[in-house]
């Protein structure tokens, strides 16, 4: 596994932990256009909402990616904790932890040895570049609803399910690739919290397929604690400049 692929694949689990809101626009008045655009403009709120829930809260997550890549951790938004483990199928392990703007990565398995040594190496996501994958803006597990509410063609599908597009540009998890429209299916829970979300981001990187995050045990008490001291470092420049810093 390349270091851009496993960059792409941390950036993707950071940027799906939760979710927040940003400003919703007013539907458009009923009429025969401007009622599909008022329905869309509806669902479109209707998401924004659930994952605003999302995020006043914390919880439990499960992830999978094409390749046999899978993930669970646990979040808390509202004081910027995060505690999560890939299982990358026949590479080892990836864990990553954020405590406020302290980010931890760990690298376990066949890929440890470029990576620290398999040591937890350590970084200041606050000193990261406003385009690098590890940036604030970037990391913030709060960004995924900004692109959700941006998104276009949004359509409620079923009584709790809804289908859309988002541009490509705006996923943390596909910084610097060629623009493009990324089809998005999600869920929401009867307790009116988002409870799934699904990127297929195939056309942006070829072979990456679907990413699938799913959240539940919404309310659970999250506690992460950074690594002991004698088992970090601070990140190694080059792995740090893969992620995009200086």
């Amino acid at each position: 596994m390349s270091m851009g692929r496993l960059a792409v694949t941390g950036a993707a689990l950071l940027a799906l932990a939760g979710l927040s809101a940003c400003d919703d626009k007013e539907p458009a008045a009923a009429g025969t256009p401007e009622a599909t655009s008022a329905a869309s403009a509806a669902a479109a709120k209707e998401l924004a909402a659930a994952a605003t829930k999302l995020t006043a809260s914390s919880g439990k997550l499960d992830l999978t990616m094409t390749g046999g890549v899978t993930g669970t951790g646990a979040f808390d938004t509202k004081h910027k904790l995060l505690d999560l483990k890939l299982d990358l199928t026949g590479f080892g392990d990836v864990s990553v932890r954020a405590i406020g703007d302290d980010l931890y990565v760990k690298v376990s398995g066949s890929l440890a040895k470029s990576f620290a040594g398999g040591d937890w190496m350590h970084l200041d996501a606050a000193k990261m570049p406003a385009g690098s994958t590890l940036s604030p803006a970037r990391i913030d597990p709060r960004i995924a609803v900004q692109v959700l509410t941006e998104a276009t063609g949004v359509r409620k599908t079923g009584d709790r399910t809804y289908t859309g597009t988002v541009d490509s540009e705006k996923l943390p998890l596909t910084g610097g690739f060629a623009a493009a429209d990324v089809p998005f299916t999600a869920e929401v829970a009867p307790g009116g919290y988002l409870s799934k979300l699904t990127l297929d981001s195939e056309a942006v990187v070829p072979g990456s397929g679907k990413t699938v995050t799913s959240y539940s045990e919404i309310g659970a008490k999250v506690d992460v604690k950074a690594p002991a001291k004698s088992q970090t470092v601070e990140m190694p420049a080059k792995t740090l400049q893969a992620l995009g810093g200086e």
